[in-house]
């Protein structure tokens, strides 16, 4: 086990403990209001120098174990949100990303296999590049939907805590509908690209995948027309955007995890 990988659970954990405690408190110095995001970056790159460990044996085999791919899209939600914060702060955002890159990276400890993909080339890298953007702009999409329910119950309520305040629902929105867009654009070519490795379906234990993926992609496409052509917001927009996601999590780690950890076997490329 590389030393990175405790190193990246540390900081991961000290980013977030100066995160909650900063919500807390009405002034701060400058390197004070900074300092959780420049832990939270350092944090990043020990995350992606021990992933890199994992993913990579050599030169042209890649491990594609779920925990692996599980381990790469926390590090994409953690990179993507770290730029995000810096200019939009958002609750869930700020917040989530510590448990989900801490739990990654705690799996990684677990004992596992490999699943070798071997002399992969450019189509196929550009496949698993847009299929992870992907998924990650779209889970950040998910958890945006979590939090403006939240806090769409809470001013129901006449209540609003601290990880809320000064967060507007219609800039949240903004950003949601934003990320959708671009996230339903890579997901696109995640399916376009993923057509050219199909010869069979079934026999490569693709058609599960690929239903749910293609069900996704009509949820949140049809939700992105309907804002679009009908202004859909608000709590419509919410059960969505996390019906997608869910299709799309079933898709990819569902199946995955089914086929590697439960019936021993592997998507054939």
């Amino acid at each position: 086990m590389s030393l990175t990988l405790p190193l990246a659970i540390v900081l991961y954990l000290s980013a977030g403990f100066l995160e909650i405690r900063q919500r807390g408190m009405a002034q701060m110095t400058q390197l004070m209001r900074w300092l959780p995001k420049l832990l939270l970056l350092v944090a990043i790159c020990a995350h992606a120098a021990a992933l890199g460990g994992y993913l990579f044996s050599d030169q042209t085999t890649l491990n594609v174990h779920i925990l692996h791919l599980f381990g790469l899209l926390a590090l994409l939600v953690a990179m993507l949100s770290l730029s995000f914060s810096v200019s939009k702060p958002s609750a869930m955002l700020d917040l989530s990303i510590y448990p989900v890159a801490i739990l990654s990276l705690l799996l990684l400890l677990l004992p596992h296999g490999g699943i070798f993909i071997d002399h992969y080339d450019q189509r196929m890298g550009a496949h698993i590049i847009s299929s992870l953007l992907a998924y990650a702009l779209l889970s950040i999409c998910a958890l945006l939907a979590i939090q403006i329910a939240v806090q769409d119950t809470l001013i129901r309520r006449g209540r609003i805590i601290w990880p809320f305040q000064h967060l507007s629902i219609m800039s949240q929105e903004k950003l949601l509908f934003r990320l959708m867009t671009f996230g339903v654009l890579l997901l696109t070519v995640s399916l376009v690209t993923g057509l050219l490795f199909v010869d069979n379906l079934f026999a490569q234990h693709l058609a599960h995948k690929t239903v749910l993926s293609i069900m996704s992609w009509l949820v949140f496409t049809g939700l992105l027309l309907g804002r679009w052509r009908f202004g859909w917001r608000g709590r419509l927009a919410i059960r969505l955007t996390l019906a997608g996601m869910l299709l799309l999590l079933l898709a990819y780690f569902g199946s995955k995890f089914v086929l590697e950890v439960m019936l021993h076997e592997s998507w054939s490329n």
